[in-house]
């Protein structure tokens, strides 16, 4: 990584409005492996934040990503399915970018200013490629606080090394107590301890995405199934489709091969009966209680009629449904599954990347779908304008 000249602004992605823009005091980035490649997929800038005050903040941040990792897991996909395209160098990740953003004014407000006079230039870098174990480090421009440029630095390091120029070495001690306690809390996570990992995520802040996930041939038994699918689509008989669906087994074969058709196309509508049968022997097999119906190319009657399907002949409740990556999911297609008596089990829907929903604000959703009270509904949206972040407050966890 090579030192910029004095006037460098870093690269980031050109986020709707301008707090990305305030300079280069403190910058929080987000970062993750996708598709082989590490990029930023997150970024907040800090008119001024002190490296003690940043190993606090960064450890607040841990903690948040851990108590969100099954929606950041979902929406991290969108990129590996290339999902976002156009949108991808606005934020790439929006409900992270939103989750992020909320978490920086809970603590200090949207124009952090407490040493106005100070111009520190230090980075926080967080990694979710595992959201259930995220890593973390810090570092500087060359030096910056002593530290060779690029390099990560530990936490310990960082918040004492920053007083060194003026006030000579502090000793941990004469830390506040709440950085004390966050530099042996943030111990506890994984640190970025390789410069190849932040040259690699900072080069790749203006790369274009790497080609989408790449689909596995049809196995023999797969292809057998998708052998009589291709007879019955072309009959575009419904009685055909209900023989077909009677005489499915219970096996992954035939999950297998639908899930894989579903990926990147439509079935017509005569073969609903089909979808529904195998959809119950998904759930059947996977024991889960969540129902993903997520990247496959399903219209929104589909939709509706396999959570039916399944919620009415699943022994097990459905507490989860996933449909990230449909363009065809509406308001509408949502207010009628949860029309659906056992639909009220449902807790957790996931939308990410589906286009005609990601414009509606999480806090909004429930009760424009009809969902009960403490639904949640987990989308693309990104607000709009500062004021728009309370209904995003992440709490003090």
């Amino acid at each position: 990584m090579t030192r910029p000249d004095s006037h460098y602004s870093p690269p980031s992605p050109p986020f709707r409005y301008d707090l990305t823009r305030m300079g280069t005091r403190h910058q929080i980035y987000i970062i993750a492996q996708v598709l082989g490649c590490y990029r930023v997929v997150a970024v907040f800038h800090i008119q001024s934040l002190y490296p003690p005050e940043a190993v606090h903040l960064a450890w607040c941040l841990l903690q948040l990503i851990e108590n969100h990792t099954e929606p950041i897991e979902k929406e991290l996909r969108c990129l590996k399915e290339n999902s976002y395209s156009g949108r991808d160098t606005e934020y790439p990740c929006p409900y992270l970018a939103a989750l992020l953003f909320q978490r920086v004014q809970d603590f200090y407000g949207p124009y952090k200013g407490t040493y106005p006079e100070d111009n520190n230039s230090g980075f926080t870098v967080i990694d979710v490629t595992d959201p259930d174990s995220p890593a973390y480090c810090f570092w500087g421009w060359s030096g910056d606080y002593g530290f060779s440029p690029g390099y990560p630095i530990a936490p310990k390091a960082y918040a004492l090394r920053y007083y060194t120029e003026d006030e000579g070495e502090r000793m941990f001690e004469d830390l506040d107590r709440e950085v004390q306690n966050a530099i042996r809390e943030i111990q506890n996570w994984r640190f970025i301890g390789r410069k190849d990992i932040l040259s690699e995520a900072w080069e790749s802040v203006e790369s274009p995405m790497p080609a989408g996930i790449e689909e596995e041939p049809l196995s023999h038994g797969s292809e057998e199934f998708m052998k009589a699918l291709r007879t019955v689509i072309g009959t575009g008989n419904a009685e055909d489709a209900q023989r077909m669906a009677d005489k499915i087994s219970t096996t992954h074969v035939v999950v297998e091969s639908l899930r894989k058709t579903l990926r990147r196309e439509t079935l017509p509508e005569h073969c609903n009966p089909i979808l529904n049968k195998v959809f119950v022997i998904t759930q059947e097999l996977s024991r889960s209680d969540e129902l993903d119906l997520s990247w496959m190319q399903l219209s929104p009657t589909q939709i509706s009629q396999i959570v039916q399907a399944v919620v009415q002949t699943y022994s097990f409740k459905i507490s989860g449904l996933d449909i990230s990556g449909n363009d065809t999911i509406t308001e509408e297609t949502l207010s009628e599954i949860f029309k659906l008596e056992k639909a009220k089990d449902i807790k957790r829907v996931f939308l990410f990347g589906c286009s005609k929903v990601e414009d509606i604000r999480r806090a909004d959703m429930p009760g424009r779908i009809g969902a009960d009270e403490g639904v949640e509904v987990f989308n693309s949206y990104f607000p709009a304008s500062l004021s728009e972040f309370r209904p995003w407050d992440t709490g003090s966890s």
